[in-house]
């Protein structure tokens, strides 16, 4: 939010253009004698004006403008409301106003809710809840993190084909806990890969759901649904809260503790976008034993977001953006084991099962492009004491998409994932078809990817058409993907 300095210097540019403009209509209106000279100042002085008057509006001189986030305070929606500006509301509002028809739809709805809700999600069988997956072994309720990691493409894990000696933490941690192997991200920005993670919602290709408040604080989660059942939450991150209007969400979500870059020193905030890993791990890794047991906390990183300005690193040396990414991937991966060093070492470890998962693949750093499932697919990994003893050092094939987080992580916990739909329990009823091997749908503006055992296709909006990238998917599939996007949107519009 603005500092008490610049909202008192913005109240005296609003007034002193307001003084501009009174001179100007007693100008215009000749209730004033023309001055040449002072006309001259008076004009010179006016854009001036306009652009300081401007950055207020805008919020300061900072990476991200100011917006809801930075008056969000509370996890009660009419406190929120009521702190927000109301003609600011009203503007945001008309702005933000799209055309609440589905242009993604293929059929009727009814075709449509089957496919998907049948055949993808197979929730049409009376027994599809009659087998339960794995569970926890803790006698008391496990305390659960989770580290978003910013970027974080299978191309630089070697446990998941990716190249070696990047990432040697985490494929340490994925021998010793549990890898999916075939996890891809929805979207490819982390304002929606926070939605996916944390409330299972995929990714629509023209819109955000966390920019409309009024839809996105409908979303059911993990954090409120732990909190409900008496967990203390907190989240973590470097940057500022106004990005993306992530704060707002996060603030509706019930995190009862918010860090960001304001509640760290000038010296840790040592790139573009705010504190690095090391420093953002470290402090997350300390203050997470302060937290009331069970507990539920999420770090978000941001080291691996470009322009990759890793502190004190040889920029002589870094000169293409592979080199600058790989370098990158290298100093996030340290933190990472930093941050599992410092954690080992206290008394909540024992009973805590981390969650690592990338909030979105990258193109870097081979290049590829966002229509490519190579840059979607994403590490994830459970990993921790209370994993049942079957899971410890186990890969699991399912394909699957990081909105499938929650449902998976609430089973293991013996709880169900309401209001979740699009979430799938990825150690549930295996082997019991082709359908368990699972799928996954990947977004952006041009078209959406769907990934099957048959293969892995792209549909183009623009022309209709579908490319291959692996593999030779039928019709049924093709039918399929769309019939998943067409639900989907229309889910999103009705919240």
């Amino acid at each position: 939010s603005m500092s008490l300095l610049f909202q008192v210097i913005s109240v005296g540019l609003y007034l002193s253009f307001l003084w501009l403009m009174w001179r100007a209509y007693r100008l215009v209106a000749g209730l004033t004698e023309y001055d040449t000279q002072t006309s001259r100042s008076t004009l010179a002085i006016f854009p001036v004006h306009a652009g300081l008057l401007f950055l207020a509006i805008r919020g300061g001189l900072g990476v991200i403008p100011i917006n809801e986030s930075a008056v969000y305070f509370s996890s009660n929606l009419f406190t929120n409301h009521a702190a927000t500006n109301p003609a600011w509301n009203l503007f945001h509002s008309l702005i933000e106003t799209r055309s609440t028809e589905n242009h993604f739809r293929v059929t009727d709805p009814k075709t449509a809710g089957d496919l998907v809700n049948c055949s993808l999600l197979q929730r049409c069988r009376p027994d599809a809840d009659s087998i339960p997956g794995p569970r926890l072994s803790t006698a008391q309720p496990p305390n659960i993190v989770f580290l978003v990691l910013e970027s974080h493409t299978a191309q630089v894990v070697e446990a998941l084909g990716g190249e070696a000696g990047i990432c040697p933490n985490l494929d340490r941690l994925a021998r010793e806990g549990v890898l999916f192997e075939n996890i891809y991200s929805s979207g490819y920005r982390t304002d929606q890969g926070l939605v996916s993670i944390l409330a299972g919602f995929p990714a629509q290709p023209d819109q955000s759901i966390v920019l409309l408040s009024d839809k996105a604080e409908k979303l059911n989660s993990i954090p409120k649904i732990l909190h409900q059942k008496g967990y203390s939450t907190a989240f973590f991150y470097g940057g500022e809260l106004t990005f993306a209007n992530i704060g707002v969400w996060l603030t509706t979500q019930h995190f009862e503790k918010i860090w960001s870059e304001k509640d760290f020193t000038r010296r840790e905030k040592t790139q573009r976008w705010g504190v690095d890993d090391r420093y953002l791990l470290q402090h997350a890794a300390k203050e997470i034993g302060k937290l009331k047991a069970p507990f539920f906390a999420t770090a978000l990183t941001l080291s691996l977001h470009p322009p990759f300005d890793i502190p004190n690193a040889d920029t002589k040396k870094l000169r293409t953006d592979r080199e600058k990414f790989l370098y990158s991937a290298r100093f996030a991966d340290e933190a990472i084991g930093e941050f599992f060093k410092t954690a080992s070492e206290q008394e909540w470890y024992r009973n805590t099962v981390f969650v690592l998962v990338a909030d979105h693949g990258s193109s870097n750093p081979n290049g590829i492009g966002l229509d490519n499932p190579v840059s979607r697919h994403i590490p994830l990994i459970f990993f921790g004491e209370p994993l049942p003893a079957e899971l410890h050092g186990a890969r699991i094939s399912e394909i699957g998409n990081h909105h499938d987080i929650p449902a998976t992580l609430l089973g293991m916990m013996g709880m169900d994932a309401p209001d979740m739909p699009w979430s799938r329990d990825l150690l549930k009823n295996k082997g019991e078809s082709s359908a368990s091997e699972g799928f996954a749908y990947y977004t952006n503006e041009s078209g959406l990817g769907w990934v099957t055992r048959q293969g892995k296709d792209f549909y183009a909006f623009g022309n209709g058409a579908w490319h291959r990238w692996e593999g030779q998917q039928d019709s049924v599939s093709h039918l399929q993907a769309r019939a998943y996007l067409q639900v989907l949107y229309d889910d999103f519009l009705s919240k």
